[in-house]
């Protein structure tokens, strides 16, 4: 009997022994992917932290999403850049709120037009359009212009020039995209490889031109052509294996301005694989495109039909607040554009 429970006992400090090393094991592997993925992260240029008080988050809003868990950053393509992130001084060709909808797994992404008139608070206080925050005060007066005039409370931001776009798509091995004979006659003798109308293998400088195209209709348009490479890139890349997804995102960091920390880089990518990124959501605002907007007399630029109607919208589609009231900034600013501008009128 007593060399039945020895040998019971011996068999359980080897079991205790053995869970031991695996758990060592598994700590030690788990800290150096750890430290790996940091030093990875660590290739992104970092920019400005952008604190709660400092972003232009009106207390109504703050109050109006506390229950909701849903995490917005901004995401800037910035022109112009001569390096791989660009400077301050660049102009936000593309402007979209990415949306992580953690209540219902979703994605969202909301294109702003870019040249829709806005007070741009700060140290500027003056009216301009959109994307001359960036071109003004870089990503934290953008963010704060976008926080200002949509009632949003974003914090975060991630930068990237379209010399990225340009890589990326080349390091996938190009995009799949639908042209239409519009697209294929504006974009003749601007890209490297002839196309066609229909489905086209782009690569990455073709890519960007089709991305460009604005003049055969609106700039509306235009952000549909940039989520149509978004989609296609999302797509491809589901394709890839751990080993070539890392070796993307090693060459694609340099390109990259970002105030996310690494911790938070790593919590988002992890919480996004419980997300359906079958089904990104996408809108644009104004929603109504060019039935909301008309020309700003003096500023150039668009006014918009209602500005607080917009927020109105942004905030269904993101929050999924459709009886959301927007803050008295919201309010009080759409009278003074209107005063300053003259009342919409189509």
């Amino acid at each position: 009997m007593d060399l039945q429970f020895n040998e019971v006992k011996k068999a359980v400090k080897i079991g205790i022994i053995i869970l031991t090393v695996i758990l060592i094991i598994a700590g030690c592997t788990y800290g150096a992917a750890n430290w790996a993925m940091d030093s990875m992260l660590n290739k992104m240029e970092h920019g400005e932290v952008i604190e709660n008080e400092n972003a232009q988050i009106a207390p109504e809003v703050s109050e109006a999403v506390k229950e909701r868990k849903v995490v917005n950053i901004a995401l800037f393509g910035a022109d112009n850049s001569q390096g791989p992130t660009g400077t301050d001084e660049d102009r936000s060709d593309a402007m979209k709120i990415v949306s992580l909808d953690f209540d219902n797994k979703k994605l969202k992404i909301t294109s702003v037009e870019r040249d829709v008139v806005v007070w741009i608070p700060g140290d500027h206080q003056k009216y301009g359009h959109f994307n001359w925050a960036y071109w003004f005060g870089g990503a934290t007066l953008a963010v704060q212009t976008l926080n200002y005039n949509l009632d949003l409370d974003i914090t975060q931001y991630v930068t990237f020039s379209f010399n990225a776009v340009e890589k990326l798509v080349d390091l996938i091995g190009g995009v799949e995209i639908e042209l239409t004979a519009k697209e294929v006659g504006a974009l003749r003798g601007q890209t490297q490889n002839s196309v066609r109308t229909g489905k086209n293998t782009l690569n990455g400088y073709d890519a960007m031109m089709y991305c460009r195209q604005r003049y055969i209709d609106s700039d509306f348009v235009r952000m549909d052509r940039q989520n149509n490479v978004i989609n296609a890139i999302i797509a491809k890349l589901k394709h890839k294996n751990i080993l070539e997804l890392m070796d993307i995102v090693n060459d694609m960091l340099p390109y990259i301005t970002t105030n996310l920390t690494n911790s938070e880089i790593k919590d988002y990518l992890i919480s996004l694989l419980s997300f359906d990124l079958t089904n990104i959501e996408t809108y644009k605002e104004p929603s109504g495109e060019y039935d909301d907007i008309m020309r700003c007399p003096g500023l150039g630029g668009y006014l918009v039909r209602s500005y607080s109607g917009m927020v109105r919208h942004l905030h269904a589609n993101i929050y999924g607040d459709d009886e959301y009231k927007p803050s008295q900034t919201v309010l009080d600013n759409e009278k003074k554009t209107y005063k300053t501008y003259g009342e919409f009128k189509k």
